[in-house]
């Protein structure tokens, strides 16, 4: 196989281009990086584009040539590409010498909360790469399956965002929703809608977790919108100390989705 070399190449473009939204959105394609997760992306059998990989670089990392192995035996289209040629398509300061592209995998909202029977997460226009990875990292670790998320949430399929996820986008359904009609339908497949609030005289130890809850998380300034406070069930607040004023919403979703867990499990 030819090592590609030139950044004029029409797949070094194609895959440039995905560090964008606007050409993520075009093509409906992303990439994930890395010997780990494309390993997992094998094992999971997901329908795959193809494969880029720097032999220089891959080979330096550890169970990379292992991986390069597996991937030649498979049907797999996998390009070769020059290490510096490689470093200019990709996101990364220092990659693996890896990457899988991928479809952006849609999901029915109706269809989804309707088979559920999880609990579920909704993010509030949170707006921080590295919040919405760390969030879908905690939702993959405590059995949150859907996370829905309103307009202006960061784009979960950006670089910055998967690379925080360590794979776990790829065991998390996420939906994007214009507006707030989504809550008509958990409320119909009796999903209690959570909200957190500072001013809420409730903790998580009050909440009955025999219930079905889709707990909601909002923007890092502003918080939860008016709107969806409004449309709550309940707020909870975490318990801690007073001298604290907030969380990270990062920090704070993990504390809820563990609790949810952990309550779930008794």
């Amino acid at each position: 196989m030819n090592t590609i070399f030139s950044k004029t190449n029409d797949k070094v473009k194609f895959i440039k281009s995905l560090n964008e939204k606007k050409f993520r959105i075009k093509n409906n394609s992303f990439y994930l990086e890395g010997v780990k997760v494309v390993n997992e992306v094998l094992d999971k059998a997901i329908d795959i584009k193809f494969i880029a990989y720097s032999k220089s670089i891959l080979f330096a990392t550890n169970g990379g040539e292992k991986l390069l192995e597996r991937i030649e035996k498979s049907n797999i289209e996998a390009l070769d590409f020059e290490q510096n040629t490689f470093k200019y398509m990709t996101d990364t300061v220092n990659p693996q010498g890896i990457l899988v592209v991928l479809d952006i995998p849609k999901y029915n909202l109706i269809d989804e909360i309707k088979k559920e029977e999880n609990n579920i997460l909704i993010l509030d226009k949170v707006q921080d790469p590295g919040n919405m990875g760390t969030i879908i990292r905690s939702a993959n670790a405590f059995d949150v399956n859907v996370i829905i998320c309103t307009k202006d949430s960061v784009d979960c399929y950006s670089p910055k965002v998967l690379r925080s996820t360590m794979g776990g986008i790829l065991n998390t359904k996420i939906i994007y929703v214009e507006d707030y009609d989504f809550i008509d339908v958990l409320k119909k497949n009796n999903y209690n809608i959570v909200a957190t609030s500072l001013k809420s005289t409730h903790s998580l130890d009050n909440l009955d977790y025999n219930n079905k809850y889709a707990f909601a998380m909002g923007n890092e300034a502003n918080g939860i919108s008016k709107e969806l406070e409004g449309r709550a069930d309940i707020t909870v607040k975490i318990d801690m100390e007073e001298k604290i004023e907030s969380l990270n919403v990062s920090v704070a979703t993990s504390i809820i989705l563990y609790e949810q867990y952990k309550n779930k499990k008794r």
